[in-house]
């Protein structure tokens, strides 16, 4: 197994970890300049993982490789699970693939070794999380666009929803189909981009960057039905602009709420629910 350490400038940390959806970070150190993280992949994952970082690297105009380590893959196993706490994003909680949820308080999803190190959940998930089970009811079609390590799709299936998780990343589209069998739901991963769907979906989630929305969002419009999750949307500035591509589709906002970033100045995180007028 080897540990990547990795450093990017500040202001762009928060988008790779949307862009890099769902994969272990260990922040290392943070300031406001600079921000060092590490991720942990196996041998087999290598290429695949350092591929991709690098890929988003190049996206984002900055980040780069600042050193490689190799560890015993026993530490880190009781490293992580040292490490590793429940995460509660009501009505769901995530916990690590070798705990057995007894409680009834909240719906489990589990997660593989690795994938969530460090991270506690990005806000933009914790928020996702809570507006699914408005838009998400047994036997309704669901697509989650952009799914990652397959969380939301997961917590989706776990409504009863017929989901299908796209991604444009190999290595998270064997992550989402891993965790989704580790969680005991069907769910149908495939590597494909948003434009390469054609069917349409009683909802779409879609957990992305503003540079993704502005891209693809007419796009995204177009595939649902009844309600449309909106997360991935930071800062004053970007909640207009998306409220404001919104509106020129004659969409309404059935719900907004946001949750603050710790690591930064009085920002918040948005997520919305939208329906056709």
């Amino acid at each position: 197994m080897k540990k990547l350490i990795f450093s990017i400038p500040a202001p762009l940390f928060d988008i790779f970890v949307i862009e890099f959806n769902g994969y272990g970070i260990e922040i290392l150190n943070r300031d406001e300049s600079e921000v060092n993280f590490a991720i942990y992949v196996q041998d087999e994952e290598y290429e695949g993982i350092k591929e991709a970082i690098n890929e988003i690297f190049e996206e984002l105009g900055g980040g780069s490789l600042i050193l490689e380590e190799e560890i015993k893959e026993e530490n880190w196993e009781e490293k992580w699970k040292e490490n590793f706490k429940p995460v509660s994003a009501p009505p769901f909680i995530i916990i690590p693939e070798w705990e057995v949820y007894e409680d009834k308080d909240y719906i489990p999803i589990k997660l593989k070794i690795g994938m969530a190190f460090g991270t506690g959940l990005h806000p933009t998930t914790q928020i996702a999380l809570s507006l699914i089970p408005e838009c998400v009811k047994e036997g309704k079609k669901v697509l989650d666009v952009g799914t990652g390590s397959g969380v939301l799709a997961i917590a989706s299936a776990k409504l009863g929803a017929d989901v299908y998780a796209v991604d444009v990343q190999e290595e998270a589209v064997k992550e989402c189909s891993e965790n989704a069998w580790e969680n005991e739901v069907s769910i149908k991963c495939e590597k494909k981009s948003v434009h390469q769907v054609e069917d349409r979906f009683d909802t779409v989630i879609a957990n992305l960057q503003m540079d993704i929305f502005r891209e693809h969002f007419d796009k995204i419009v177009q595939l649902f039905k009844d309600c449309l999750i909106i997360t991935g949307i930071y800062g004053e500035k970007e909640r207009d602009e998306i409220t404001n591509m919104a509106h020129k589709h004659r969409l309404h906002v059935k719900k907004e709420i946001f949750k603050k970033d710790i690591n930064k100045d009085g920002e918040n995180w948005y997520g919305f629910i939208f329906e056709h007028q």
